[in-house]
C-alpha cells in the first residue's frame, strides 16, 4: 500500500518534531477527549492520532491494543492530505480503504470519522477520530460535538507551541496552562454534564459496570424498569440485580434477553452493550429497553397469522401445524384421531342469489354452529371457501357417526339474514388415524376429502367413511 503526501509535508514534519509529542506518555487532557468521543458517539474506538514521517501514532485511544500502525494503513494519513474532515461511511466500499488490513480483518473498521489537527501555522499534525466496527453515518449534531471537541485538542496543541516559543518566561507559560487545563476542565465538564443529562433522561435504562460487572452508574430509568434505587445499585453484581444469565457474549449487535425486576418479575429485554478502557480498565455501558409491549405485538401478529380473517376460526396454517401433533398423540396414546372434511352443499346458489356479503354472513354463522356443536377439544378449522376441517382426538369409534349427523343436523338448519331464510347442507368425509398407520398429514386429509366428495356423489347431506390405509 501507498499513501499520499501533503505538499507541504517537510514543514509540517518540522512542525510535529518541535511540538514533542510523540512517543510521550499519556495525558488526561487528551484522554478525556477520546473517552467524550467514544460515549457522545457510541463508537467503540477513538484516538488522538499523530501523523509522523511512516507511521501514525496514537497520543490517546479508548478501544484499540496498538500505540502506532505504519502510515500506508493509516486512515488519518488521508485526513491530514484533505486537511478537512474525512469521514467514511463504509470502509468496504471506498476504494481508498478497502483492502486495508485493518478493514479487512474480522471485526475490523467499517466506519471512521476524522478531524484534522492543526497547528497555528495551518500544518496538519494529525486527526481527532472515531471509529466502528459497523458502517454508519455521522449526523449533524455528532460531527458537530466531534468539531468542538477537535478544537479543544488544537487549543492544547497550539498552547503547546506558545509554551516552546516563550521557554524564557517559564512562569508565564506555566500559568497560561493552567488557565487553558482549567478552561478545558469547564469545557469538558459542561460536556459530560449535558451526557449525564442524556443520560439521566434517557427512556431507556442505562447502566455503567467496571470489569467485574459491579455497577458504577444506574439512572433513572433503571431505577423505574428494575425497581433498584441508583443508592442500592450502586457497586453491587449486576447479576445479582437484573441479569441472573450475565452479560450477553456477542457485543457487536443487540442482544434479545431476560431480565429480572426487583419484585422477580422478568422481562423481555434489547441490551446494547459497549466496552471500553478507562487507564487501562475495562469498563462496560449497557443500555437496555424493555421490549414487553414489542413481543405482545409479536404474539398478536402470530396469532393473526393462523386465523381466518373471516370466521376467526383457525386456519389452514394452524391446521398444518396442530394436525401432525395430534397424529403424534395418537401414536403416543394409542387413541383414535378422526379428521372430517366437510363441504357446504348449495353454498354457490346462495352467493349467486344474495351477494357475497350474504355469504360470508352464512359462514361466520356456520363456524359459530360447528364450534358450538363439538367439544372444546376439539378442533375446528376453515380450510378455504366453504371447506372445514373438524379434528377429534381421543373420540370413540363408534362415536364418530353420531357426531358427523349432529353436524349435518346443525348445518342444515335454516339461517335467517337480512329477512331471508337461507338452506344449505353439508356432505362429510371420515378418514381415521390409527395407531399403526404410516401416512403424512397430507395423504389422512386427502383421505378425508376424497371421501367427502363420495358423499356429494351419493346424494349430498351425506357422510362416508374413508376406507383405512395399510398398516
Amino acid at each position: 500500500m501507498s499513501f499520499p503526501i501533503p505538499f507541504d509535508e517537510d514543514a509540517r514534519l518540522a512542525a510535529l518534531n518541535e511540538l514533542a509529542l510523540l512517543d510521550t506518555a499519556n495525558e488526561p487532557v487528551f484522554d478525556r477527549i477520546t473517552r467524550l468521543v467514544s460515549l457522545l458517539l457510541n463508537v467503540p474506538m477513538a484516538a488522538v492520532s499523530l501523523v509522523d514521517a511512516n507511521r501514525q501514532w496514537f497520543k490517546s485511544k479508548v478501544g484499540m491494543d496498538v500505540i502506532e500502525t505504519p502510515r500506508d494503513e493509516a486512515f488519518c494519513a488521508y485526513t491530514v492530505v484533505q486537511a478537512a474532515p474525512l469521514i467514511v461511511n463504509d470502509a468496504l466500499l471506498d476504494e481508498r480503504f478497502a483492502d486495508n488490513p485493518y478493514v479487512t480483518m474480522p471485526g475490523g473498521v467499517r466506519f471512521y470519522a476524522g478531524l484534522p489537527l492543526k497547528n497555528s501555522q495551518g500544518y496538519v499534525l494529525g486527526s481527532l477520530c472515531a471509529m466502528d466496527i459497523k458502517p454508519r453515518i455521522l449526523n449533524i449534531a455528532e460531527q458537530a460535538a466531534m468539531e468542538d471537541l477537535a478544537d479543544i485538542v488544537v487549543g492544547e496543541i497550539q498552547l503547546r507551541e506558545r509554551l516552546i516559543d516563550e521557554q524564557k518566561s517559564k512562569a508565564a507559560s506555566q500559568r497560561a496552562l493552567n488557565a487553558l487545563h482549567l478552561s478545558l476542565e469547564q469545557q469538558i465538564e459542561q460536556r459530560i454534564r449535558e451526557l449525564n443529562l442524556v443520560i439521566e433522561t434517557a427512556y431507556d435504562a442505562y447502566i455503567s459496570i467496571d470489569e467485574n460487572g459491579r455497577v458504577l452508574d444506574w439512572n433513572r430509568a433503571a431505577e423505574t424498569m428494575f425497581g433498584w434505587s441508583r443508592k442500592e445499585a450502586l457497586t453491587r453484581s449486576i447479576t445479582t440485580l437484573m441479569l441472573p444469565k450475565g452479560l450477553p457474549s456477542d457485543v457487536s449487535l443487540p442482544a434479545m434477553g431476560e431480565a429480572k425486576r426487583r419484585d422477580g418479575v422478568r422481562l423481555p429485554v434489547e441490551i446494547r452493550l459497549k466496552s471500553y478502557e478507562v487507564n487501562g480498565r475495562t469498563r462496560r455501558s449497557m443500555f437496555i429497553h424493555d421490549i414487553t409491549e414489542r413481543k405482545q405485538l409479536e404474539r398478536l401478529r402470530d396469532q393473526e397469522a393462523r386465523e381466518d380473517v373471516l370466521t376467526r376460526l383457525p386456519n389452514r396454517r394452524a391446521l398444518d401445524e396442530r394436525l401432525p401433533e395430534a397424529m403424534a398423540r395418537v401414536r403416543r396414546t394409542h387413541k383414535p384421531l378422526a379428521v372430517l372434511f366437510l363441504d357446504l352443499d348449495g353454498f354457490k346458489d346462495i352467493n349467486d342469489q344474495h351477494g357475497h356479503a350474504m355469504g360470508d354472513e352464512l359462514l361466520r354463522d356456520i363456524a359459530q354452529r360447528l364450534q358450538m356443536a363439538v367439544r372444546e377439544t376439539d378442533f375446528v378449522a376453515r380450510w378455504a371457501g366453504d371447506e372445514f376441517v373438524v379434528l377429534l382426538e381421543g373420540i370413540a369409534c363408534d362415536a364418530i357417526g353420531p357426531l358427523a349427523d349432529k353436524l349435518i343436523h346443525t348445518v342444515e338448519q335454516p339461517i335467517v339474514l337480512s329477512g331471508a331464510v337461507l338452506n344449505v347442507n353439508t356432505s362429510i368425509g371420515v378418514a381415521l388415524c390409527m395407531p399403526e398407520a404410516a401416512e403424512t398429514p397430507q395423504e389422512l386429509l386427502k383421505r378425508a376429502d376424497v371421501a367427502m366428495y363420495e358423499a356429494k356423489r351419493t346424494g349430498k347431506g351425506q357422510v362416508r367413511l374413508a376406507p383405512p390405509v395399510d398398516s
